[in-house]
């Protein structure tokens, strides 16, 4: 298969981060840097390397929701000190990627996959995945500043504004809001409270699509069901094809 097939499918890239890790001379091939972008690679045969770590085969398609504490990099590398949520899984997430980031403050909700054609799928623009927060914001917004919060803000010089946003209450002196969006702009939920006059001073992915948190603890991973695994595969559709006959998947082997 070609390179950066077996790279997504091994769990360390989107197809795009592949290619870029590729152009940066981070891949190896049996110890050689491949030649060119696209070559192929026997995946039983062939010791591809990123970084110098080795990348694991695995035919076996998982998906994990894992709840990501605070203080944890949704990322390969650790910065600043702070530890990676690979570094925190270790073995339990070997060959997976996280689908999409949280902030290093942020806390709630991430999807583990080694599906990488899927993980990009959800991921693109035209899906319009819906994600939903709870945050936690100070001063507790009035009617003005949740008006403002509804319409929304520019972002990049792009208009976003939440899909919907709910006041849940008051919990010691901070407002407790929900908010869904489907834009996946970064940051964007605390860029639009800051735009309202709000500060975010906690902030908890509860729902990714429809999948959701309700029911798993601060560092903890579950597998996915089929039914979660068939749903996300059909939110991952654009939104006038949902509904529609999926084509029937190829057996492996």
């Amino acid at each position: 298969m070609r390179l950066n097939q077996f790279l997504a499918r091994a769990g360390s890239a989107s197809r795009r981060e592949a290619d870029r890790w590729i152009r940066e001379g981070r891949v190896r091939i049996n110890g050689a840097p491949p030649e060119g972008m696209g070559p192929d690679v026997d995946p039983r045969r062939d010791r591809v390397t990123l970084d110098g770590n080795p990348l694991r085969w695995d035919e076996e398609l998982r998906y994990l929701a894992y709840h990501k504490p605070q203080g944890a990099l949704v990322s390969r590398r650790s910065q600043g000190g702070n530890p990676t949520i690979f570094d925190l899984l270790g073995d339990a997430a070997r060959g997976l990627h996280a689908v999409g980031r949280l902030d290093l403050e942020s806390e709630g909700l991430l999807l583990l996959t080694n599906d990488g054609v899927l993980a990009e799928a959800l991921l693109h623009p035209r899906t319009g995945i819906e994600r939903v927060y709870r945050i936690w914001v100070v001063p507790v917004p009035d009617v003005p500043a949740l008006r403002r919060l509804r319409e929304g803000a520019t972002i990049e010089g792009i208009e976003v504004a939440p899909d919907r946003v709910l006041l849940e209450g008051v919990e010691q002196g901070h407002g407790k809001l929900l908010v869904q969006i489907s834009q996946g702009k970064k940051r964007e939920v605390r860029l639009l409270a800051r735009a309202a006059g709000l500060h975010v001073t906690r902030l908890q992915r509860v729902q990714f699509g429809p999948i959701r948190l309700e029911g798993l603890s601060p560092g903890k991973t579950r597998p996915l069901t089929r039914s979660e695994v068939r749903a996300l595969q059909e939110s991952a559709r654009p939104p006038d094809r949902r509904g529609s006959p999926r084509p029937k998947a190829r057996r492996r082997g």
